[in-house]
C-alpha cells in the first residue's frame, strides 16, 4: 500500500525573508518534479535542502516522508510524519501515511492508533479501513478487525485479497460456519495457495488431518512464501501426532515469516518438550514478547527455567501465571515446587494447601458428571505433560 503525496500550503514563519521563502519553493518545485519522475533519492535531496531553510514547512516535511518511505526508510518517514502532525494534527492524509509506514515495520500498535483516527473521520475510506483491519488481525484483535474487515469487503465483495484476510480473522476465531461460507463462495475452486490455505485451515479446524495435509501441502508448492501456510502444515502434522514433520513445518515458517507467532511459541513448546532448552528459551521469550501474559507461554518458560535450575528467573513468571489463571492446578503445581527451591517452605505449603482444595473440588464436580469413574482417573495427570493446542 503506498504512502499518499501531498501538496499542501506551507506554513510561514515570522521573520524569514522573501528571498529564503523564493528559495524555498524553488527547491521544492524541484523536489515534486523529481517525485512525479519516481526520483525518489532525487526528490529526497530537495526537500531536505527546503527543511533547511524553513524547518517547517509543513508540505515538504509531508513528502519528504513520503520518498522515504518509498526507499524503505520507513523510521526516517515516521519521525517527520509526526513532525508534520504536530504543525497539522486534523491532517488525516498525513496521519494515513503515518499509519501505513507504522504497518510497513509491523509496528501494529502504533498504526492501530493512527488508523483508527483516520476511519473515525472517513468512514468510507476503504484504504484505512482495511489497513486498520489487517493491524487488528496481527494484533489478535479479532472482534474489532472483523468488524472492519467485513465493512470493507460489503463494497468490494469480488476482491479476493480482502476475502482472504477476512476469512483467515473468522478461522482464528473459530467462526467456521462463515468460514464454511466462504469455501463454497470464494474459495470454492482451490486454483491459489491463498483459496488452499483457508481450505487447509479450515480443515485443520475440524480436526481433518488427512484432507488438511493434501490443502496445506498444495498451497505450499503454488507459493512457498505464503505466510502462515507452513505453521498450519505444522498444525496438520501435530494432529496425526508426527511431531517431526510438525517441527519441519514451523521451522520452514520461521525462516519464511520470523515472527510468526504460532511457529514461535509452538516450536519453542516442542522444543521444550523434545528437551532442546537452549533452543527453545529464546523462542519462548519471543513469542512472550509478542503476547505479554499469554498463561500457556508463562507456563512453558516457568517449567524451562526450573528445569534448567533457574528458580528465582522463573517464580516471577509463574506467580504471574497463577494470578491470571488461580484455578490452573499444574500452576500450582510448578509455583510449590519452585517455592520448595528457593526454600520458601511456608510459601510452598501454602500453595499445596490451595491444590488440595482445588483437587477436592474439582473430584467433586467430576463425580457428579460421572459418579461410577474410577478415582484414579480423575486425579491430575502425574507426568504434568502438555502439548500444544
Amino acid at each position: 500500500m503506498g504512502a499518499i503525496i501531498l501538496t499542501i500550503l506551507l506554513l510561514v514563519i515570522p521573520g524569514q525573508t522573501p528571498e529564503v521563502v523564493r528559495e524555498a519553493d524553488s527547491l521544492f518545485q524541484r523536489g515534486v518534479e523529481r517525485q512525479q519522475l519516481g526520483d525518489a533519492a532525487g526528490a529526497q535531496q530537495f526537500y531536505e535542502q527546503v527543511l533547511k531553510l524553513m524547518p517547517k514547512r509543513l508540505d515538504a516535511l509531508s513528502n519528504l516522508g513520503v520518498v522515504y518511505a518509498r526507499q524503505g526508510m520507513h523510521d526516517k518517514a515516521i519521525v517527520r510524519y509526526r513532525e508534520a502532525l504536530v504543525i497539522a494534527p486534523g491532517e488525516q492524509r498525513i496521519r494515513l501515511n503515518l499509519g501505513i509506514a507504522c504497518f510497513q515495520i509491523k509496528n501494529y500498535r502504533a498504526a492501530i492508533d493512527e488508523l483508527a483516527q483516520v476511519v473515525r473521520a472517513y468512514p468510507d475510506l476503504a484504504q484505512a479501513r482495511l489497513l486498520l483491519g489487517i493491524c487488528l488481525f496481527e494484533s489478535g484483535e479479532l472482534v474489532a478487525a472483523i468488524e472492519h474487515l467485513e465493512a470493507v469487503y460489503r463494497t468490494q465483495p469480488g476482491n479476493v485479497a480482502i476475502a482472504y484476510t477476512l476469512a483467515s480473522a473468522y478461522l482464528k476465531s473459530a467462526r467456521f460456519e462463515k468460514v464454511e461460507e466462504m469455501i463454497g463462495t470464494v474459495f470454492r475452486n482451490p486454483v491459489t495457495a491463498e483459496a488452499r490455505l483457508i481450505r487447509g485451515g479450515y480443515a485443520v479446524a475440524q480436526k481433518r488431518a488427512d484432507l488438511a495435509l493434501e490443502e496445506l501441502r498444495a498451497a505450499v508448492r503454488l507459493n512457498p512464501t505464503l505466510p502462515t501456510a507452513h505453521s498450519q502444515l505444522g498444525g496438520a502434522w501435530l494432529l496425526l501426532g508426527n511431531r517431526e514433520e510438525a517441527v519441519a513445518g514451523y521451522e520452514a515458517e520461521l525462516r519464511v515469516n520470523p515472527e510468526n507467532y504460532d511457529a514461535v511459541s509452538r516450536l519453542g513448546w516442542l522444543y521444550r518438550e523434545d528437551g532442546r532448552l537452549a533452543e527453545a528459551e529464546p523462542l519462548l521469550r519471543r513469542a512472550l514478547a509478542i503476547k505479554p501474559g499469554d498463561p500457556g507461554l508463562l507456563y512453558q518458560l516457568g517449567r524451562l527455567l526450573t528445569s534448567q535450575g533457574q528458580s528465582s528467573k522463573a517464580l516471577p513468571l509463574i506467580e504471574q501465571l497463577v494470578s491470571l489463571v488461580p484455578e490452573y492446578r499444574p500452576a500450582r503445581v510448578l509455583l510449590a515446587r519452585t517455592y520448595f527451591r528457593l526454600q520458601r517452605n511456608s510459601e510452598a505449603r501454602r500453595e499445596q494447601g490451595i491444590l488440595a482444595r482445588l483437587t477436592a473440588e474439582q473430584l467433586k464436580r467430576d463425580r457428579s458428571i460421572n459418579p461410577n469413574r474410577p478415582v484414579d482417573q480423575l486425579l491430575p495427570d502425574a507426568t504434568d505433560r502438555e502439548r500444544p493446542q
